[in-house]
C-alpha cells in the first residue's frame, strides 16, 4: 500500500559519535531499491573493512515492506533491529543506515549496545538533509497571461509545488499538488479562470517537497 508520504535523506550524509571510547560512524545514503542497498552496504563495508562492526539497515521502497538489517556480529538484536526502528518510527524510506563501529576497549552490554545504535542513526538523521516525498498529482494548466500568476498562487496556496512554465501563445503551467488537495485546486482553477483553462492530469507519483505546506 502506498503512503501518502514519506522522507528520505536527500544525500549522502556521514555522522561520527563516541560512546565509550568505541567509535560510531554512521553513514545514510539515498537508495533505489534493494539491489542499489545492498550494493551500497557490500562498498560501504569495504570502506571500513578494518572496522569491528558494519551494522546496516534500511527500508527500499515507499510501501516500506521491503525491509533489512544486520547486527554484523554484534548480540542479536542490538544493531540492525534498533536501527530499523528509528527509520520506521521517522518515516525514512528508500535510505540505507550503516553504523561502523570501533571497538574501543570498553563493553556496553546489551542495552548499552541497543542505545548506541539508535542514538548513532537519530543523531544522524537530526543533521542529515532530508526531504519530504509526497504523493502527488502532476497537473498541466493551460492559461492565458492574464490570469496565469492567480492560477500558480492557488496551486502553492494548497501546497503545491510548481515543476515548470513554458510560454507561448498561453502560459502551459505544470504543478505537483499533493493528491488529498488536488480536486479541490482543480476546482478553484476552474472557478477562478471561469473554466477556461485547460486542465489535464499527466502524473501521479511521489514528489520532493520542501518547505512547509499550508
Amino acid at each position: 500500500m502506498l503512503r501518502p508520504h514519506y522522507f528520505a535523506v536527500a544525500e549522502p550524509f556521514e555522522n561520527t559519535i563516541v560512546i565509550s571510547k568505541s567509535r560510531f560512524i554512521t553513514t545514510l545514503l539515498p537508495i533505489n531499491d534493494f539491489e542499489d542497498a545492498m550494493a551500497k552496504v557490500k562498498a560501504i563495508s569495504k570502506k571500513y573493512s578494518d572496522a569491528t562492526h558494519n551494522c546496516y539497515a534500511f527500508i527500499s521502497n515507499e510501501s516500506a515492506t521491503e525491509q533489512r538489517f544486520s547486527d554484523d556480529g554484534e548480540p542479536q538484536g542490538t544493531a540492525g533491529v534498533p536501527m530499523l526502528e528509528v527509520l520506521k518510527k521517522r518515516g525514512v524510506y528508500k535510505t540505507l543506515a550503516v553504523v561502523t563501529r570501533y571497538f574501543g576497549g570498553i563493553k556496553l552490554g546489551a542495552s548499552g549496545l541497543v542505545g548506541a545504535y539508535s542514538t548513532s542513526v537519530s543523531e544522524a538523521l537530526d543533521n542529515a538533509k532530508t526531504v519530504e516525498m509526497i504523493w502527488a498529482v502532476a497537473i498541466k494548466i493551460t492559461i492565458s497571461y492574464g490570469i496565469y500568476k492567480k492560477v500558480e498562487e492557488v496551486c502553492v496556496s494548497k501546497g503545491g509545488q510548481i515543476l515548470s512554465v513554458e510560454y507561448g501563445n498561453s502560459v502551459e503551467l505544470t504543478a505537483a499538488i499533493p493528491e488529498e488537495s488536488s480536486n479541490d485546486v482543480i476546482a478553484k482553477i476552474v472557478d477562478i479562470t471561469l473554466d477556461k483553462a485547460k486542465i489535464e492530469i499527466v502524473d501521479r507519483s511521489y514528489v520532493a517537497f520542501v518547505g512547509n505546506r499550508s
